[in-house]
């Protein structure tokens, strides 16, 4: 049976809709000017209520990656933004996809400028490049009393540059290891004397090589947006995507033998390229449309809408293994696939905020509707490809005639459309130093599942409520700590269980609590809290009913415990740190099959993450404006395979930065992986085990006037 698992990871477990939302039209951090561009804290956030709201005040963890800090530690891609927050991990960087791994034990739901991005394969998903990312906001455990449909670990929203009336102007080239060349740029102006026009262009172009193999790896971004503001009142943003990939598959599926157990041929090379250099191609295209209007109608009443219209289409070939052969320590055997993808999502969200009193009481309330509708079609033609020798790699040639010979798997064609309602209501109460949010919303799903080729087709309806209640404190010297209670639903497609009905949703729920402390008059954050995370309804095999075990029932549970701790910021003048450690428990509570009791390997899910990143930048004598930067990441040991059979085995990876600024120019050299160390980030069975990326080094200058 081929794979396909290993290939088609999606981001949410599935090519399941998780939904989609707005947030506020203000951003949590504005980049534009020099003084905005050093803040390593942010202050408020628009993505954890929606409404823009002071950190302090938001009854669930909240992590905020600003510029300053994707700056510093020069951050290549989104994983790399991510690798210093709580418990974060990765099965390492694709250039086909960022890999999004667990957070809170689960695959978090990916946004951008408080709207869903397309749920898709993660061989095909949505990617930002990171010189367009003004902020990154990590919204923890359920989410579906603002944005719908999810799993209950976390959702990523990406804050992209965009126009905000100030001058912009910056072109910046980088240069680095696997002949990696990029020009960037970021130019936006008033383009009115009275300001109520304003407009900003970003783009990246990029060429080097893949991380792995002969084939190129190369980029074109652009991202202009235009801000009409008639009045005090009212904003309109007009906005623009458009991203094109060239390149080729740069990770590799291994076996367990030779990767985290031993093989007598001895270790499998990191950078032995398993796929076939005439065959293999990637050609991904994507591309948005989209607006942000806001109108102030008095001093109570604001009202918004965020839509945005999103496709994305691959035309990809690929060779990738799929294990030893039978009786083999050498040769592995691989499978060819030509994958044609395509993705359309329409997403608008409607807003009515209204702030007003009743008596002590102070109200920030928010009633939204939000609909969205993404269409799906997945082409894809298997075939059993030549082995490979993975210690004497010779390449037979892979040709498409094998799609139509005896070990073609034959073609499958299936298109889906999901069409997602939600209504929501929310309230924050403040009394005195107390802040109470509550919410509730509503949401339907109605699904369309057709099989192209066997001329069939099925369809499904749900619908959930979810909730959050929790409650903050603002105390004394900065001191904030809160509680809260919150749901999660997901819809699971195209899946029937035993009896032959449909699977209903997957249900999340999280009690939480925690503290965050923001020193007066210091850019400094710090945080700690504790959570546990319940999701049922999970499909497990019927080995009662169905002694095959092909069939499965919805008692499966997985439960995720642990503990989260963060600090950003500038401990002095000079001195900027960024820390987190994270101890997770996540453990399958209630399943059908030998997985009981084990920890969940569709993700790495290691024990224990540690983190700590440093910055000493003078500011006075001679050496001003020269800074040095390290860090270090730990992942400690983690369980591959369903039944935990094997132990993938902790690592600890140092990173480093100088850089130096002057007048108009900043110069920096960043090194990922300083010592290149080899290390495997994750093993889903014994035929699939997956390196970590290797030492990537970069140096740039940027020139601002």
């Amino acid at each position: 049976m081929v794979p396909l698992h290993v290939l088609a990871q999606t981001s949410a477990e599935g090519a399941r809709d998780t939904g989609a939302a707005a947030g506020a039209t203000l951003p949590e951090v504005t980049v534009a000017t020099q003084a905005a561009s050093e803040e390593l804290v942010a202050r408020r956030s628009a993505s954890g209520t929606k409404t823009d709201t002071p950190l302090e005040e938001i009854p669930q963890t909240i992590n905020v990656v600003t510029a300053a800090q994707l700056e510093l530690t020069g951050a290549l891609d989104i994983n790399q933004a991510l690798r210093y927050t709580p418990g974060f991990s990765s099965y390492g960087t694709d250039n086909r996809s960022d890999w999004y791994a667990a957070l809170r034990g689960f695959t978090p739901t990916q946004f951008a400028d408080g709207l869903q991005l397309p749920s898709t394969l993660n061989l095909a998903s949505w990617r930002i490049d990171p010189y367009m990312i003004d902020s990154m906001s990590i919204l923890r455990g359920p989410t579906s009393v603002l944005y719908g449909a999810g799993d209950p670990g976390a959702i990523v929203d990406v804050r992209t540059k965009q126009a905000n009336g100030e001058r912009v102007r910056e072109v910046g080239i980088d240069v680095g290891n696997y002949a990696r060349k990029q020009l960037e740029f970021d130019i936006g102006d008033r383009s009115s004397e009275d300001g109520t026009v304003s407009y900003r262009l970003v783009g990246v172009a990029r060429d080097g090589n893949s991380l792995i193999g002969p084939r190129p790896d190369r980029r074109i971004a652009l991202a202009p947006s235009v801000r009409l503001q008639p009045s005090a009142d009212t904003s309109l943003t007009l906005s623009a995507t458009y991203l094109q990939d060239r390149g080729d598959i740069s990770s590799n599926f291994l076996p367990a033998q030779g990767t985290v157990l031993f093989n007598p041929n001895g270790k499998i090379a990191p950078k032995l390229y398993t796929g076939d250099p005439d065959f293999n191609y990637y050609r991904k295209q994507q591309w948005s449309i989209g607006y942000q209007l806001e109108h102030h109608v008095n001093s109570i009443w604001t009202l918004r809408q965020n839509t945005r219209f999103m496709r994305l289409s691959l035309d990809n070939a690929s060779v990738w293994g799929g294990g030893f052969e039978d009786g083999s320590q050498t040769d592995m055997t691989r499978y060819a696939g030509l994958f044609d993808i395509g993705y359309r999502r329409f997403v608008i969200d409607n807003q009515a905020e209204a702030k007003f009193d009743t008596g002590a009481i102070k109200h920030t309330l928010l009633l939204g509707f939000e609909y969205s509708r993404q269409t799906t079609s997945d082409s894809e033609w298997l075939a059993l490809a030549p082995s490979l020798n993975l210690y004497n790699p010779v390449y037979t040639p892979v040709t498409r005639a094998i799609f139509d010979g005896p070990d073609s798997y034959g073609l499958s064609s299936i298109q889906t459309r999901m069409n997602m309602f939600g209504i929501y209501a929310q309230d924050q109460l403040k009394w005195g130093r107390w802040v109470v949010t509550a919410g509730g919303r509503w949401d339907k799903a109605r699904i369309t599942q057709s099989d192209v080729v066997a001329e069939t087709s099925q369809g499904q309806r749900d619908h959930a409520f979810s909730g959050r209640l929790g409650v903050s404190y603002l105390g004394d010297n900065g001191l904030s700590p809160y509680a809260s209670y919150s749901t999660s639903f997901n819809p699971v497609i195209g899946t029937r269980i035993y009896g032959g009905t449909l699977a209903q949703p997957t249900r999340g729920r999280q009690l939480e609590a925690g503290m965050r402390w923001q020193p007066a008059g210091k850019q400094l954050m710090l945080n700690a809290a504790l959570y546990q995370i319940n999701q049922t309804h999970v499909l497990t095999p019927n080995y009662g009913l169905d002694p095959t075990g092909s069939t499965s029932v919805q008692t499966g549970e997985v439960r995720a415990r642990g503990i989260e701790l963060s600090a950003t910021g500038k401990v002095s003048r000079n001195l900027s740190v960024v820390a987190s450690y994270a101890y997770q428990d996540v453990k399958n509570v209630k399943a059908g099959d030998d997985s009981l009791g084990k920890w969940p390997v569709d993700i790495p899910r290691p024990r224990q993450m540690a983190s700590l990143w440093a910055d000493w930048t003078w500011h006075n004598g001679p050496l001003a404006g020269f800074g040095v930067g390290g860090g270090l990441r730990y992942q400690s040991s983690a369980a591959g395979a369903a039944d935990n059979s094997l132990t993938v085995p902790g690592y600890t990876l140092y990173d480093a930065s100088l850089h130096y600024t002057m007048d108009h120019w900043r110069f920096a050299f960043n090194v990922s992986n300083l010592f290149n160390r080899g290390y495997v980030s994750g093993c889903q069975s014994s035929s699939v085990c997956i390196y970590g990326n290797a030492r990537t080094a970069m140096a740039t200058a940027k020139y601002t006037w």
